[in-house]
């Protein structure tokens, strides 16, 4: 390889990584911890409420 092609090569991979199975991967792993992190924060708000209406029955 000359180092005319070399110098036209991109600097990162970032293209490659994306255009990947690995990124689709880790992008399923992302929305899973998401849609875990939204289910804790609901749980909570639920929580919450509940013991706010304990509160008003006093």
């Amino acid at each position: 390889m000359s180092l005319f092609e070399v110098l036209n090569l991109p600097v990162s991979f970032e293209a490659d990584y994306y255009a990947s199975d690995a990124w689709e991967d880790r992008k399923k792993e992302m929305e899973s911890d998401v849609q875990k992190q939204n289910a804790l924060m609901k749980m909570g708000n639920e929580i919450i409420k509940s013991l706010n209406n304990l509160g008003k029955r006093r």
